[in-house]
């Protein structure tokens, strides 16, 4: 299980990463996933980020799913700030 946290979810404003912005991305990942990826385990997760009010817990699956996503669809800053939640207490699956 892992804890990801879309309500306040922060990513790195540049490059250098000596700075960064945190934001609400439930909606935008949840559209994502419910608009661009095939299944219902993809609508269920996508319901559950979207509905989800902070940090969340994820089974192994949820975590493989997302992170698939993220890096397919979403930006390098993304993937970024996905891969520290993991990284940190908030949200580390040993496996990923």
């Amino acid at each position: 299980m892992a804890k990801l946290n879309f309500k306040e979810f922060t990513v790195p404003a540049g490059i250098s990463g000596r700075s960064s912005r945190t934001g609400d991305a439930r909606e935008s990942l949840a559209d994502l996933i419910y608009l661009n990826v095939n299944g219902i385990r993809a609508h269920a997760l996508a319901m559950k980020i979207y509905r989800s009010a902070g940090a969340e817990e994820y089974d192994r699956s949820e975590v493989s799913l997302i992170t698939r996503i993220a890096n397919e669809y979403c930006t390098p800053a993304f993937i970024d700030g996905l891969r520290a939640q993991l990284e940190k207490g908030v949200g580390h699956e040993s496996d990923i």
